[in-house]
C-alpha cells in the first residue's frame, strides 16, 4: 500500500541563490541540458550538471524533463561529441554534491530528490513523477 509513494521520485530544479529568474519551464531545462542553449532567460550563463549514471533521479529527469532514455543521450552526445567536441553536463554523485556545485556557481542548475538545505540554492521547478 506505501509503496507507489515510496517509488515516486519528484526532482527539484534548482539554481544558485543569486540568479534572478523566479521560475523556469521543464522545456527551458531541457533546453540547457542538452546544451542548445548556454544561458537563462535572463542571460547568465547556465552551468548544468547531472545525477549520476543509472541513479533514480536521472532516470526521472530523463524521462520527465528530456523525453528521452539514457540510451537516446548517450547516442545524442556521442553525435555532438563527434561533431563538435560537445560534451555532455558534468555528473555530481548525489543531491549533496549536486547542492554544492550549484551553491558555488552563479550559473549552476541542477536537480534534487528533495528540497534543497543549503541557503545559497533555491527552487524553481518541482517536476512531479
Amino acid at each position: 500500500l506505501l509503496m507507489p509513494a515510496l517509488c515516486r521520485a519528484d526532482l527539484y530544479i534548482v539554481v544558485n541563490k543569486s540568479n534572478t529568474l523566479e521560475s523556469i519551464t521543464a522545456d527551458q531545462v531541457e533546453r540547457i541540458y542538452m546544451l542548445k542553449t548556454r544561458r537563462f532567460e535572463n542571460g547568465v550563463n547556465a552551468e548544468p550538471i547531472a545525477q549520476s549514471d543509472g541513479s533514480r533521479a536521472r532516470e526521472t529527469f530523463n524521462r520527465k524533463v528530456l523525453n528521452r532514455t539514457e540510451q537516446q543521450l548517450r547516442y545524442y552526445w556521442s553525435r555532438r561529441m563527434f561533431s563538435g567536441g560537445e560534451r555532455p553536463p558534468p555528473v555530481g554523485l548525489n543531491d549533496s554534491e549536486i547542492e554544492t556545485f550549484v551553491a558555488d556557481h552563479q550559473g549552476g542548475i541542477g536537480y534534487l530528490t528533495a528540497a534543497p538545505k543549503d541557503e545559497n540554492v533555491k527552487t524553481l521547478l518541482v517536476v512531479k513523477d
